[in-house]
């Protein structure tokens, strides 16, 4: 091995050259023995779906649009999309959408009672960060901070489909905003702490990027990049450590608290993908979003009852955070009882590096690459194919070892049991011109099986990623002869990022948010998207979009 290349670089390199010799009838031989149904798997990001029968495609469901730098919403012929809670919209009662649309969470109305409406419910909607120039923050005082700490968070919004057009229903009670200034609890091992200042309760959630929804009906909302605002908000009392986590919000209660749930560690959360294992017990995959970051799990103590809610609403309150390591291809403890590499690891200075969980789970990224977990480029989205069981995860890109385009790999558990502390991994896609697309970042699956991927990519012209053009998102066969073949569904405007995507539970409408089109403005006078933009106005709006013209989940 080239011992100048990272870890996760020389594994690849193996893997991919196993891939290209296994590709013919052994590879399709293995996913033919995988079971049909792993345990409690949910399609669409746990979002509710309707139950199919129907097998995974062979091929696109639709004709490929082509790759474009229009700075617009490019789509096969028979779809369309309608702009649906931009930033800046009246919700009512003094309530507007935030800046920069990311993860969109799904929620039927009817959904504590076992109902799964696809014209009424409430969305989620993630904010991660704000653009100054836009929302006219550039100077650096008090009032401009809070403005964008306002602006940040979770938006919660009532929508209902009405004559074939999603609406927002204003000042219905259940709309909501949770910002960079919301009263919010700490629960787990570091509440309380010195490694979280000692607080109990904290203000805010910001870096709000991906997320995930819980059988029992909240939002995981994931806090990412976090670190810079101890400077970016100098003066205002931010404290970087009560950041970074997994907040837990429920939709369905206005009154309620959010809470940051330590247990599941702190680092740039990208995700959140639930489920349920065959012993009751929860578990939630998560990637850390930063070059040479790590790959995690959490498994909860206690088993989920889809008959008592309330005891629900504790069960990522206290459980075991593991990190894998992909060379072994085992789960390790980030436990300080129970580890002993954690106690024994050192600082430069010969000091313990850590003296509790508190600690631990604080700087989890520390402790995972202090126990030879394996850093990985960029795990962005993880979601779990609702049919084998199989773990997905959306490495982005990482310039440092030379990976620009990134990759798809899936991870299968020892016994498919998603509790294991062994598993087995391999690619499914390489990012490239030779594939078309570039920089995987949010996965979603269909309930066929089916995966639709969405890219974070450097794009316009003269760039390394001329052949994407702007970015755009995928649909894979996961199964059959084009297994892991890249078609392209559709493209978004200049410079943006199209996140989020989740789908109505009849699959009829696709929603997905358009983040920061317009990005490199450096001038209002010239702004380079102005897409969404309010009449009269040249500047660009992150918004969420209904995309409609599917058929809808068919049985077979």
């Amino acid at each position: 091995m080239n011992e100048h290349k990272s870890i996760w670089q020389q594994l690849l390199e193996k893997k991919v050259s196993r891939r290209s010799a296994i590709q013919g009838a052994v590879a399709t031989g293995i996913a033919a023995t995988l079971p049909v149904q792993v345990a409690k798997a949910a399609a669409n990001n746990g979002a509710p779906a309707e139950k199919v029968t129907a097998k995974p495609a062979q091929r696109a469901p639709f004709v490929s649009s082509k790759v474009t730098t229009a700075d617009t919403i490019t789509l096969p012929r028979g779809y369309s999309y309608q702009i649906l809670a931009p930033w800046g919209e009246d919700l009512g009662n003094g309530l507007t959408v935030g800046f920069n649309h990311d993860y969109v969470g799904y929620f039927p109305i009817d959904m504590l009672e076992g109902g799964k409406s696809s014209e009424d419910a409430l969305l989620t909607i993630n904010h991660e960060y704000v653009n100054p120039l836009f929302l006219g923050t550039t100077e650096r005082t008090a009032a401009n901070m809070e403005k964008e700490k306002r602006s940040m968070g979770v938006s919660v919004v009532r929508v209902k489909l009405q004559n074939g057009k999603w609406e927002v229903v204003k000042n219905d009670p259940h709309n909501r905003r949770i910002d960079g200034l919301t009263d919010i609890e700490l629960t787990g091992p570091a509440a309380g702490s010195a490694a979280v200042k000692g607080a109990t309760r904290v203000k805010g959630t910001i870096g709000n990027c991906s997320g995930g929804q819980t059988p029992w009906g909240t939002l995981l909302t994931c806090e990412e990049n976090v670190d810079g605002y101890t400077k970016q908000w100098e003066g205002t009392g931010y404290e970087a450590s009560h950041q970074g986590w997994i907040t837990e919000i429920d939709p369905f209660d206005p009154q309620s608290t959010p809470r940051k749930h330590t247990a599941m560690g702190r680092f740039r959360h990208e995700n959140a993908a639930v489920t349920v294992a065959r012993d009751g017990r929860v578990v939630v995959y998560m990637g850390d979003d930063m070059r040479d970051a790590c790959v995690y799990k959490y498994v909860s103590k206690g088993k989920y009852n889809p008959q008592d809610r309330k005891a629900n609403l504790n069960l990522l309150s206290e459980g075991d955070l593991y990190v894998a390591d992909f060379s072994a291809g085992k789960w390790l403890l980030l436990d300080y009882d129970r580890n002993k590499g954690l106690k024994d690891a050192k600082k430069a200075d010969g000091k313990p590096m850590f003296t509790s969980q508190a600690d631990i789970l604080v700087d989890a990224r520390a402790a995972a690459l202090a126990i030879k977990a394996t850093p990985t480029d960029r795990p962005e989205d993880i979601e779990i194919h609702p049919l084998t069981g199989e773990v997905y995860i959306a490495l982005t890109n990482n310039s440092v070892h030379g990976n620009y385009f990134g990759q798809i790999v899936k991870l299968s558990e020892q016994n498919d049991d998603w509790t294991s502390e062994k598993f087995k991994w391999e690619v499914f896609a390489v990012g490239g011109p030779q594939s078309g697309f570039s920089s995987p970042d949010n996965l979603v699956f269909d309930p066929y099986g089916n995966l639709w991927m969405v890219t974070d990519s450097g794009t316009g012209e003269d760039t390394i990623y001329d052949f994407l053009g702007n970015n755009s998102m995928f649909f894979f066969p996961t199964e059959g002869p084009n297994k892991g073949k890249a078609y392209r569904f559709c493209t978004g405007p200049v410079e943006a990022e199209m996140t989020g995507p989740v789908w109505s539970p009849d699959g009829k409408t696709l929603f997905v948010s358009i983040q920061h089109p317009g990005e490199d403005t450096q001038s209002l006078d010239k702004p380079t998207s102005t897409f969404a933009a309010l009449p009269g106005s040249n500047i660009p709006r992150p918004t969420l979009v209904a995309i409609r013209g599917f058929p809808g989940w068919k049985e077979a």
